[in-house]
Parts: C-alpha cells; sequence; structure tokens
C-alpha cells in the first residue's frame, strides 16, 4: 500500500498528539511555533487526501469545499487540542448530496473513523464558532 509523504508525517503526528492524551482527553498540541499562523488555516486538498488545520484564536470562519478525492472509502482522523471554547462542526456529502459524515464537537476530541460510500465525496463544509483550539482534519481516500 503506498502512502503519501503528508499522510506519513500526519499520521506521525497524529500518534504523538493520542500518546499524549490522558482519561480527561487533554492532547499535546504544536505551540504557536509550529509555523501555523494564528487565524490563518492550512488546507492542502488532492486527489488522495484532504487536510485542514488551524491554530485559532476566538476564530468564527465557514468553509465550503469541493473534495476531489478518488475514493468510495475514506479514512477521517480528526484532532481538537488545547481547547478553550467553540464548536466545530463537520459535515461531508457524496455526489447524490447525501451527507456520508456529520460531527459536531466542542471540547478536546480525538477521533479516527472509516467511511464508506457508495458514491465519491465530492464536498465538505466545516464551521467553526469562536474556537480557541488547535483543529487538525486529515482525509484520506483508501
Amino acid at each position: 500500500m503506498r502512502i503519501t509523504k503528508s499522510f506519513l508525517i500526519l499520521g506521525i503526528v497524529g500518534l504523538i498528539l493520542l500518546y499524549g492524551c490522558n482519561n480527561n482527553v487533554d492532547l499535546v498540541t504544536p505551540s504557536l511555533s509550529d509555523s501555523l499562523i494564528e487565524n490563518t488555516p492550512a488546507i492542502v486538498n488532492k486527489q488522495d487526501n484532504f487536510t485542514f488545520a488551524v491554530k485559532a484564536k476566538n476564530y468564527d470562519e465557514t468553509f465550503d469545499y469541493t473534495l476531489t478525492l478518488n475514493s468510495k472509502i475514506l479514512e477521517i482522523a480528526f484532532t481538537i487540542g488545547n481547547y478553550s471554547s467553540g464548536s466545530i462542526v463537520i459535515d461531508i456529502y457524496n455526489q447524490g448530496n447525501n451527507k456520508i459524515f456529520q460531527g459536531n464537537y466542542v471540547g478536546g476530541v480525538t477521533l479516527v473513523q472509516g467511511v464508506t460510500t457508495e458514491t465519491f465525496p465530492t464536498k465538505i463544509h466545516f464551521t467553526l464558532t469562536k474556537v480557541s483550539a488547535s483543529v487538525s482534519l486529515a482525509i484520506k481516500a483508501k
């Protein structure tokens, strides 16, 4: 199985975050020196993966992206660390405009989930409301 360099790096970071968790779901996340500019998302949208990362401070934004993922089988990894406030909603739709993934999050979260759909994923709707946290989302086409 071929793993892209960016997904490998994201996987390593995810393992570090998971290792740093305790029972209260406090996450070890990068500091401001992690090269992310506060309230400026870093986004990659390719045929084999979609990634979104932001170091948020009282951040309000809604994003709609057309996904270019070329698989009906997805692996979704999502992490919220250093959480102090806000809510995050993620909705992913397929070609029939059916919702294939829905998440509504407040607090520190680490999630890895597989999703299978009958048609290709085509859109992601991502809403951050008054978020102060480190947010990372990675979707990999399997």
